[in-house]
């Protein structure tokens, strides 16, 4: 049988959530204070088939926006508030009384179960043309964030876009990316011996078809030869996901766990110009990278300074380093809505 959720969310200092099925069974339910939005995400990640979150509100909350986009899932908000007068329906039913402790969890519920209602067609077409569980997902989750697609428009639709996928990786396994030679070119250019510089390029060429299919896996292999090269620099995200220690890291992303992990050990900290006020925050010493080339996994430097704030080395505690990188996210946040 074919089953999709809808997760209900009133948001706010005390926030409520309420988990539907799509015949409108409550399948869980959640309220607090102070719930942090990578707590909410990551519940609903845990969660299987959740292909809707709900609002009561016209305007759909900034907290909710920013869950949806980080879940890639659609968003239901109606196009006026949900009224009183309806949620009073809801709040007189003894069943309901019996489950829910706050009118937060109300709200969440009265969110999500009104968006069913309003949307009880689509998740009937997507039932008809589906094959599986997996297939039904995905079509309810391209529709409703999609509204004006029908059912079997997003089935093919799906289809053509799995086929081009599977197209590109095809080739993939035959073309050089020509930023992977650059790195190779690079690597080798403080050789000496012409022939032995030719062997070495051979070598790396083969090893990088070969391996092509795995990015990282070729990343690591190149790491290991970028010792000796001070103008090479990997991005922190590539080490702390294969969990590689380097004593130059370039942060591309500032997030908690990356900064976390390696500002306790011995390393050179490279940032964009645009990340200053960031670094300064948070590191005693650090070097703007004022020109660089950017590739997947690395950059190469080309032009760089050394800056310094007014932190003492370690003067910073674990909170304080996460209400920083809090703010920053947030603002990034703000600047893209």
């Amino acid at each position: 049988m074919l089953k999709s959720l809808i997760v209900g969310i009133d948001p706010g200092t005390n926030l409520g959530l309420v988990v539907i099925d799509d015949n409108g069974n409550i399948i869980d339910k959640l309220s607090g204070k102070n719930i942090q939005n990578e707590d909410i995400i990551k519940y609903i990640s845990n969660l299987k088939h959740v292909v809707l979150i709900a609002t009561d509100k016209k305007d759909i909350p900034k907290t909710i926006l920013d869950i949806a986009s980080k879940l890639n899932i659609g968003v239901y908000n109606p196009k006026e508030d949900i009224s009183l007068e309806i949620k009073n329906k809801y709040y007189k039913d003894d069943n309901l009384k019996k489950i829910f402790e706050n009118n937060h969890e109300f709200d969440a519920y009265i969110s999500a179960i009104e968006a069913l209602k309003k949307l009880k067609e689509i998740f009937e077409k997507a039932k008809r043309v589906s094959e599986n569980q997996d297939e039904y997902i995905k079509i309810l989750r391209y529709i409703l964030k999609n509204r004006k697609v029908e059912a079997i428009s997003a089935k093919n639709n799906l289809i053509k876009k799995e086929k081009e996928i599977k197209e590109k990786k095809k080739r993939r396994k035959t073309k050089i990316d020509k930023r992977d030679i650059e790195i190779i070119k690079v690597i080798i250019k403080n050789e000496k011996d012409k022939e032995e510089k030719e062997k070495i390029i051979e070598e790396l060429n083969k090893k990088y078809i070969e391996l092509l299919n795995d990015y990282n896996i070729l990343s690591k292999i190149l790491t290991e030869r970028l010792k000796n090269n001070d103008n090479i620099i990997p991005k922190i995200s590539f080490l702390y996901l294969n969990k590689i220690y380097y004593n130059r890291i370039f942060i591309d992303e500032f997030k908690e766990e990356y900064i976390t992990y390696y500002k306790s050990k011995d390393v050179k900290f490279f940032v964009k110009r645009e990340n200053l006020i960031e670094a300064k925050n948070i590191f005693p010493k650090f070097y703007i990278v004022d020109e660089f080339k950017e590739l997947k996994n690395f950059i190469i430097v080309e032009k760089f300074h050394e800056e310094k704030s007014n932190i003492i080395e370690n003067d910073i505690d674990e909170e304080r380093l996460k209400k920083i990188l809090k703010n920053y996210r947030e603002h990034r946040l703000q600047n893209l809505l």
